[in-house]
């Protein structure tokens, strides 16, 4: 017993592992050794002990051989930890580019805000950026002084959270060891910092680029418009990341990996959806949103009631029609969904529904953005054109599946054919066989 203890405190007692010595304090009582880590396995008592009988030196082997496994799934353990460390703090490292941009964002986005009113200027620059022609044909509209101040403080305090957050991330390095785990992947805390974060920009911007808002549709407040949208994207794509590295399923992934063209569906949901939005914000508020800008309120008042109702008839029927295909692929059966089987007359339909839909889209395209309703730059004119190719994209895959099963079932069809004359051969040749063999 002496001799195995011996050989596991100097084998595989490392001295950087940190193992709970219990069981060792156990056997060595019962081999009556002191125990120790330095290498030694101890000193006899002075008290004289009666020897182990052949079946408790047998029992006491078994007890070592537990005890050397325990050691080695520990330090093993230890030493796994230990070489995911700096592949953790990469990950971290990974997301600490998305917070320096979302701080640099929110800073131009807080310059953007600042000079909405035409009279402050942070820099001067001497004579126009864009060209003549260009300066000609946009009509900047001043940001009011409520507007111009919503927009500095919520951009303003997005730069100086994510400047907070940079610097927690630099100077984790002089925190203590429940600091250091505020960024770890997988961290509670830093969901729920990108989490408010986020929310924060989904309600800012729908603010500030509504028909109200300082870079609303036909304001010509392109850098304020531009950077809050990148902030807001770089939110949700944070989201994304924080949810990989904490081990969780990718969204895209999980919405990529749904059968036929449920995809497709889903992005035209979400994309009419939001163009539904806008159009309605622009018919219901534009009379009160537009008093000081007299261009754009001419150019609205001139679009007719009919196509008001074309445009949002339009994007009603499409948002519904994919969330109803997006439910029939959610929904569909289990057996259907691994043998990849979809009815004739469920591709057909979905076939007709997508080119109805891509007739309606190329008019709503043609008309509305050119001096129709979404002609001014902003939300419905970039979610109008986003609808309408998506829309087409979709149908595109729609005709490349439909094709492959036109192909899959001609080739089934010169299978069976060519079967049938193989089958047909035999049977006259076996006929001939039978017809020589009477006559003989």
């Amino acid at each position: 017993g002496k001799t195995l203890a011996t050989t596991v405190a100097r084998n595989y007692l490392h001295p950087n592992t940190d193992i709970d010595l219990r069981h060792w304090n156990e056997m060595a009582e019962t081999i009556n050794i002191s125990p120790d880590r330095s290498g030694d396995a101890g000193t006899e008592s002075s008290e004289t002990k009666t020897p182990l009988s052949s079946h408790h030196e047998r029992a006491l082997t078994i007890q070592m051989d537990n005890l050397t496994s325990s050691v080695r799934e520990e330090s093993n353990h230890q030493s796994s930890n230990s070489e995911n460390q700096p592949l953790n703090r990469s990950k971290s490292n990974r997301r600490i580019k998305k917070y320096l941009k979302l701080a640099i964002l929110s800073s131009l986005a807080f310059v953007s805000a600042y000079e909405s009113d035409l009279q402050h200027s942070i820099a001067y620059i001497k004579g126009a950026i864009l060209p003549t022609i260009v300066n000609g044909a946009v009509q900047v509209v001043p940001a009011s002084d409520k507007g111009r101040y919503y927009a500095m403080v919520l951009s303003g305090s997005s730069a100086v959270y994510h400047f907070f957050i940079v610097g927690g991330h630099i100077l984790d390095g002089v925190f203590s060891k429940s600091a250091k785990n505020l960024f770890q992947n997988g961290s509670e805390m830093e969901c729920f910092l990108i989490a408010l974060s986020t929310l924060w920009w989904i309600v800012g911007t729908w603010i500030i680029t509504s028909i109200h808002g300082v870079a609303g549709d036909g304001r010509g407040q392109f850098n304020l418009y531009f950077s809050t949208w990148l902030c807001l994207f770089t939110n949700m794509n944070l989201i994304e990341m924080w949810l990989v590295d904490a081990g969780y399923s990718s969204i895209y992934q999980a919405v990529k990996s749904w059968p036929h063209r449920a995809p497709g569906w889903i992005l035209i949901f979400v994309a009419t959806l939001a163009c539904m939005l806008s159009i309605l914000d622009i018919y219901l508020r534009y009379e009160s949103a537009l008093e000081d800008t007299s261009h754009l309120k001419e150019r609205l008042d001139g679009v007719s009631h009919t196509q008001w109702a074309f445009l949002i008839l339009a994007c009603a029927v499409s948002f519904t029609t994919a969330f109803g295909f997006s439910l029939i692929e959610l929904f569909r059966r289990e057996d259907y969904y691994v043998q990849n089987i979809k009815s004739s007359f469920e591709l057909s339909l979905e076939g007709i529904s997508l080119g109805v839909l891509v007739l309606i889209w190329v008019s709503v395209c043609v008309i509305a953005t050119t001096n129709g309703a979404c002609s001014e730059v902003g939300n419905s004119y970039f979610l109008t054109w986003a609808s309408t190719g998506v829309v087409i994209q979709t149908f595109i895959n729609w005709l490349q599946d439909w094709r492959k099963g036109v192909h899959e079932i001609i080739l089934q069809q010169h299978r069976e054919y060519r079967e049938s004359q193989a089958r047909a051969k035999r049977m006259s040749s076996d006929l001939c066989d039978d017809e020589s063999q009477d006559d003989e």
